[in-house]
């Protein structure tokens, strides 16, 4: 034994970096009860490598080394406080007394009979005042505490949140002082809300606010966030997505909103052009002047969802020529809004025309047939004409098929094969080839008002074909099938510098896939 110490002051004198006093505790391996203490004034951890930094004196007296732990309350890898007394006994649930194993580096419970009821490793446990750790090297142990300060204080780079369900978002704790020992364990108020895991990942779940709290495990000082969890809208549906108005009308619009939990339902609307349409934030539409606009209802929650109308204030005003009928035809082409506007193309049959994006006219696109003009599969009166010799006989537009009634509404309809007779009849009115404003077309003047229409040479669009011959030729539909050959439909042709009024109708038909301009009608104001 005299040896062993004076090996270890040989050892002591060679230290050159002085650290504050301290109180090493040996053993061996073994476990036996002969312990020593050596007071160390002046030595570095080079002197013994084995030797631990900032060691401090166990603080209790004597040792012994089955029960060497110091009193005070202790923490559990499961956040469970125990107490550990002078006197061998613990509030370690289920457990009486305990022991230090130095040589084990554990705890060892018992409960009241002395069965042992828990194993604790050191590195299990963590103290509420001092770390017990442990060094081993050969056939020696240096058992040590260093005083641990306990978290004062923990703070979060971030109080509150708010979140798109579904979404997640990092939180990080800060505990004071910087030294101090502490867990961080992380706990959600509401996990049907939002969770965290053990490294402060929020994960956003549904609707609604709860509480993140992170708390240090010794000390139990707390910080928390406030977390806001909402549902962000993912599509505004309009009713309807285009809307024709005549000038000083108004509708409203209808916006839904999806999904219908929806955090913030509210929206905003807004006009393109004012001066052709206003909005108001119910989403009422007021028509101000003829022309086209764009309706843009906008979902008020920040997540950019939006939604549009197409609006159109058409010049739907009308001119009695005085006609036998009482036929009041329109003052411009559909999707004009002054009478010398060549205004949009359409297919016959067909609603929506080059104006709204369709842009090749032939039998492949063509609504009412199977790719040809054999084919058809709607107003067909010759068996040779229809899809598998089909046959309808229906020899006018039914009102859902007809440009007029479906983009001016149901006091206006595209003008039969015995309207356009009438309005060319010599006997009624006169007709003109003129130009207004620069466009060339016809003026139609009634033989007893004085009163005219102009219909401006607008030409065709057949194919990819747009009409290239504007100015030159002007092609009108009417709503009446040519029914000898019923892959063709009435209209009026006129051209420069001459037309024939007498043959046109019963002599001449255009392919129904042709995109031809369309002159509404009415029957009465």
């Amino acid at each position: 034994m005299k040896t062993r110490h004076f090996l270890l002051t040989l050892l002591l004198l060679a230290a050159t970096t002085i650290l504050s006093a301290q109180e090493i505790v040996k053993g061996d391996m073994n476990g036996d009860n002969e312990i020593s203490v050596v007071d160390v004034t002046n030595l570095v951890d080079v002197a013994l490598g084995r030797l631990p930094k900032q060691t401090v004196s166990l603080g209790v007296d004597p040792y012994k080394v089955d029960n060497m732990l110091v009193v005070g309350t202790w923490y559990a890898p499961d956040g469970t406080s125990f107490t550990l007394d002078e006197d061998g006994t613990t509030s370690y649930p289920g457990a009486a007394t305990y022991k230090f194993r130095p040589n084990l580096g554990s705890l060892l419970f018992f409960n009241a009979k002395g069965v042992p009821v828990k194993k604790l490793t050191i590195e299990e446990v963590e103290p509420a005042r001092y770390l017990l750790t442990t060094d081993y090297s050969k056939n020696a142990f240096i058992y040590y505490t260093s005083e641990a300060s306990l978290a004062t204080g923990i703070t979060l780079d971030q109080t509150s949140l708010s979140l798109n369900s579904g979404t997640t978002a990092q939180l990080t704790a800060t505990i004071s002082p910087e030294d101090a020992i502490a867990t961080i364990t992380w706990t959600s108020s509401d996990e049907s809300i939002a969770t965290v895991d053990q490294n402060g990942l929020v994960t956003a779940v549904a609707n609604g606010t709860c509480t993140i709290t992170a708390t240090a495990s010794a000390s139990g000082v707390t910080a928390t966030c406030e977390v806001t969890v909402v549902q962000l809208v993912t599509s505004i549906t309009l009713s309807p997505t285009t809307l024709n108005l005549k000038k000083d009308v108004s509708q409203k619009l209808t916006a839904t909103v999806q999904p219908s939990n929806a955090s913030n339902t509210k929206v905003t609307w807004s006009s393109s052009d004012e001066n052709v349409a206003l909005v108001t934030s119910g989403g009422l539409v007021v028509a101000i002047g003829w022309g086209q606009c764009t309706i843009t209802c906008t979902a008020a929650d920040g997540s950019g969802i939006t939604a549009t109308c197409k609006i159109i204030v058409n010049n739907t005003e009308y001119v009695d020529l005085d006609l036998p009928s009482g036929t009041l035809w329109a003052a411009c082409n559909i999707g004009a809004y002054n009478p010398e506007e060549y205004g949009d193309y359409f297919a016959w049959g067909e609603v929506t025309g080059y104006l709204d994006g369709k842009t090749t006219f032939d039998w492949s696109t063509y609504k009412f047939c199977n790719g040809d003009w054999n084919q058809l599969t709607k107003y067909c009166t010759v068996s040779g004409y229809g899809y598998n010799g089909f046959r309808d006989y229906l020899i006018e537009l039914e009102p859902a098929d007809d440009a007029a009634y479906v983009n001016w509404g149901p006091e206006w309809r595209m003008p039969t094969n015995g309207q356009w007779e009438e309005l060319i009849n010599s006997n009624y009115t006169t007709s003109t080839w003129t130009s207004l404003n620069n466009v060339n077309g016809l003026l139609i003047t009634s033989n007893t008002n004085g009163k005219s229409v102009f219909l401006p040479a607008a030409d065709v669009c057949a194919g990819s074909t747009h009409y290239e011959d504007a100015g030159s030729y002007g092609f009108y539909w009417s709503r009446t099938v040519y029914e000898s050959d019923p892959g063709g439909a009435c209209d009026m042709i006129f051209n420069d510098p001459f037309f024939n009024y007498e043959n046109i109708f019963s002599t001449l038909a255009t392919g129904r896939y042709k995109g031809l301009s369309v002159r509404p009608v009415r029957s009465s104001e």
